[in-house]
């Protein structure tokens, strides 16, 4: 992963953002019944470039069509602020209420916004309340414990927690 920063300056680089189609799409998501027709929901995996395996809860939301997203990947409730890209692995699956932000404000100009990349690896375990910051990287078969805040990067195979996020022990994640 290209882990470059992308500086977004006030009147400067455009920042990425939702098209009518992607916010129509949110809305629609929104809807008991019309969310679980099939057509809606490959009409709405097409719009933000998901495979149609994609599983995502009526709270999902995606700031913009920059993600790029394994098959059989499980989002749930997800907020993605994806200013730089994101990418996640085949078979990741993330429970409720969690982060990625891809994005800060620069400590002696708050109005520019920097930008960095986040990966998740293949078969990755996001649990309950994590937010995964800027830059970082989780590596493949890995757990990320509830409440976490991922501020650096996380080695594949292991069970990681707390704020900040810290390896606790090697695993053999099996998922």
């Amino acid at each position: 992963m290209n882990k470059e920063k992308i500086i977004y300056p006030i009147n400067g680089l455009k920042r990425p953002h939702n098209g009518i189609e992607q916010k129509m799409f949110l809305k629609i998501n929104s809807l008991p019944i019309i969310r679980n027709l099939n057509f809606i929901k490959r009409m709405f995996c097409k719009s933000f470039g998901l495979p149609f395996s994609t599983s995502f809860n009526k709270d999902f939301y995606c700031s913009a069509p920059n993600i790029k997203v394994g098959n059989n990947v499980g989002l749930a409730d997800t907020y993605i602020l994806a200013y730089a890209p994101v990418f996640i692995g085949e078979g990741t699956s993330f429970s409720f209420r969690n982060m990625i932000i891809t994005s800060t404000h620069e400590i002696s100009n708050f109005s520019t916004i920097i930008a960095k990349p986040i990966s998740i690896g293949r078969k990755v375990w996001i649990t309950t309340n994590v937010t995964i910051l800027p830059g970082v990287s989780i590596g493949d078969n890995t757990i990320i414990g509830a409440g976490s805040v991922v501020t650096k990067d996380i080695p594949p195979n292991v069970f990681a927690a707390g704020n900040p996020c810290e390896v606790i022990r090697e695993i053999e994640f099996v998922k």
